[in-house]
């Protein structure tokens, strides 16, 4: 071990700076490692992130590949720090700590351990793994349709319809990509993306208008943490073809991120 690398940080990214990067690579192109807790991890973490525990990392550098950029972040920035300078002296070069922490990261962020949602997920075949992502698609789709016959806002139905139909439109390309398989019909369809139950999101108004502010809100957790989701199930992959898939839709997720941060700001730009 180069012991003298202990006492060389790698590069501090401010979070602004992370949040930019990752919008302008692809999900494979980097690696996002959070150093804290598992509890804390489960309570909320930046979408796309590895668990290694600070004090496991030694044991645990097989799992990240030097050839990648690492990302690292803890709470406030103190043991990320400490670990950019584990991963320097185990001889990783592209480590850049994020300085803040996850307490100064303004962006969408999951919730759950790393198993979350991945237990719908259990057969590894490929088409039960296209089946299960198309069914969470439906499921979000009829939950917007629900959504649009409760409100009587014409700007939030238009909206909530708009939304339905860019997962209608979701939902024809994965037809076509993938001819040969039929969608089918299960319980999964009660499932909204990133796992989560239409019951639980349901009582996510219960305490909150129906409002556009708070329906985009709804939206962009929902698309975060079938990012988050899709991240997950692509790296524990044993199948070349099923983590070519979830790479792919975790691609596609991040585009409706995208798409729901534009109409975010652009009612922000309105008032």
């Amino acid at each position: 071990m180069n012991w003298k690398s202990l006492f060389t940080a790698g590069a501090n990214m401010s979070p602004d700076e992370v949040k930019t990067f990752m919008a302008e690579h692809d999900p494979d192109e980097y690696q996002l490692l959070d150093v804290r807790q598992p509890k804390e991890y489960r309570k909320e973490h930046i979408p796309g992130a590895i668990l290694i525990p600070v004090k496991e990392l030694t044991d645990r550098f097989g799992e990240l590949d030097p050839e990648k950029p690492i990302f690292v972040y803890c709470h406030s920035g103190v043991r990320s720090k400490a670990a950019s300078q584990l991963l320097l002296a185990a001889n990783f070069s592209e480590i850049f700590n994020m300085s803040g922490g996850i307490i100064a990261y303004n962006g969408g962020k999951a919730v759950g351990g790393p198993e979350f949602g991945m237990e719908l997920f259990v057969s590894g075949e490929f088409d039960d793994a296209f089946r299960m992502s198309y069914a969470m698609e439906e499921g979000l789709q009829q939950f917007y349709l629900v959504l649009q016959d409760r409100c009587d806002d014409d700007e939030l139905k238009a909206l909530l319809a708009r939304l339905a139909r860019f997962e209608e439109g979701h939902k024809a390309k994965l037809k076509a990509m993938f001819p040969a398989i039929e969608p089918g019909n299960n319980e999964a369809a009660m499932l909204l993306e990133g796992g989560f139950g239409a019951e639980q999101i349901d009582g996510y108004f219960q305490a909150r208008p129906m409002a556009f502010d708070t329906v985009i809100q709804l939206g962009m957790m929902l698309e975060t943490q079938a990012y988050d989701l899709y991240f997950r199930l692509a790296e524990k992959a044993e199948d070349p073809e099923n983590e070519k898939f979830f790479r792919f839709m975790q691609t596609e997720e991040k585009q409706h991120l995208e798409f729901l941060s534009k109409e975010y700001d652009r009612q922000l730009q309105a008032l």
